[in-house]
């Protein structure tokens, strides 16, 4: 065996860098409170992301699908608050 083989790591499957990224911004989009800006991207990502697992190209669907879950959650957060903002103007304004 050469150097050169030995050096190089093995892996069954190449890393999928999607999964990561719709998992960060899921989180992002909880943690800042960013609903829209990060939540739909971490969708988008991660839905790319497990079907790069389905096609074989990656190992992280939990991860990707974490990434969707969170996504999803901070828009029914988003979607909740501003129905609780609405129903507050519409039972007599900010001041009462």
């Amino acid at each position: 065996m050469t150097a050169l083989e030995m050096a190089a790591p093995s892996a069954a499957y190449p890393r999928n860098n999607l999964g990561v990224w719709s998992l960060v911004l899921g989180i992002a989009s909880i943690v800042l409170f960013l609903g829209v800006l990060t939540g739909i991207p971490a969708i988008i990502v991660g839905n790319q992301g497990r079907r790069a697992v389905r096609a074989g190209e990656a190992d992280n669907e939990r991860t990707a699908l974490a990434g969707v879950a969170l996504g999803w959650l901070s828009l029914a957060i988003l979607v909740f608050v501003i129905g609780l903002v609405i129903v507050r103007f519409l039972a007599g304004g900010p001041h009462s």
